[in-house]
């Protein structure tokens, strides 16, 4: 066991909350920076044919819930993330409007569930044998290489309008995970909350590789020289992402099985 104490500690979700905010107010100035870039090379004329191939950079946040497929497992909370990485689109028509879509991400995924667990652990000379109801908290990172395709419109006035779909192959490359349990003294007069230490999910739950089904729609102002500024809002759902041998340690349980839900918001640069 990592720690023991009287009372939960709420650190991790202050955190998620700071970080929730600086990745808006990061938003925020990037929007402000694109406007004003804009207005100031609104009379440059765009090249409105279009280019055969856009490489690009992107980041930002994503909001990430786990939809549990089975019974025993519940979710317990939404949480944020963040993905960023390198983007390609590549021209597949004559009027420049279809593209396939590809590039190299990283995605951090965290997220909470619920769960009924058996711990063995000593607390105070005393051996204590838990079975209960458990809070576990993932925090994994993937390699992610989307394929899908993107409908771009014509540059009109300076904007262009994208519709984007496809899927994310999720590569695991690291994460860990940890379990919190309320446990009560045998007089009842004391309750301590228990946060196990961290393991490395890639031995314990998290499957080596996820697919993801992605949707997103998103909007381009072209700058000068056919430079583009974009912030795209994607729907993003993983299809499972726990390994074959995620499962409660009490015996005759279900493997765990959970849809992951996202959200991204992200902007960046083609070029």
């Amino acid at each position: 066991m990592k720690k023991l104490h009287p009372y939960r500690d709420n650190r991790d979700r202050r955190v998620n909350l700071m970080v929730l905010r600086s990745y808006a107010l990061m938003l925020f100035l990037l929007f402000c920076f694109s406007a004003s870039f804009a207005q100031k090379t609104s009379t440059v004329k765009p090249i409105s044919e279009g280019k055969k191939v856009f490489y690009g950079v992107s980041v930002g946040p994503t909001i990430d819930w786990f939809a549990p497929t089975i019974n025993g497992l519940e979710r317990t909370k939404v949480t944020g993330g963040m993905i960023a990485g390198f983007n390609l689109d590549i021209n597949l028509n004559k009027q420049n409007m279809f593209y396939f879509s590809t590039g190299v991400f990283v995605r951090y995924l965290q997220g909470e569930f619920s769960f009924t667990n058996r711990y063995d652990f000593n607390l105070d000379t005393i051996q204590y044998v838990h079975e209960g109801s458990a809070i576990r908290t993932i925090q994994t990172t993937y390699l992610t290489i989307p394929t899908g395709f993107k409908f771009r419109t014509i540059p009109l006035n300076n904007c262009v309008f994208v519709g984007k779909l496809g899927l994310y192959h999720n590569f695991r490359i690291m994460g860990t995970q940890y379990d919190d349990f309320l446990l009560r003294n045998t007089d009842a007069t004391k309750k301590y909350f228990i946060t196990t230490e961290k393991l490395k999910n890639s031995e314990t739950d998290a499957a080596l590789f996820a697919e993801s089904g992605y949707i997103g729609l998103g909007f381009e102002y072209v700058l000068k020289n056919n430079f583009r500024v974009f912030v795209n809002a994607d729907y993003g759902c993983q299809f499972n992402y726990f390994s074959a041998k995620a499962k409660s340690n009490i015996s005759d349980t279900p493997r765990f099985k959970s849809i992951v839900h996202s959200l991204h918001v992200v902007l960046g640069i083609l070029f």
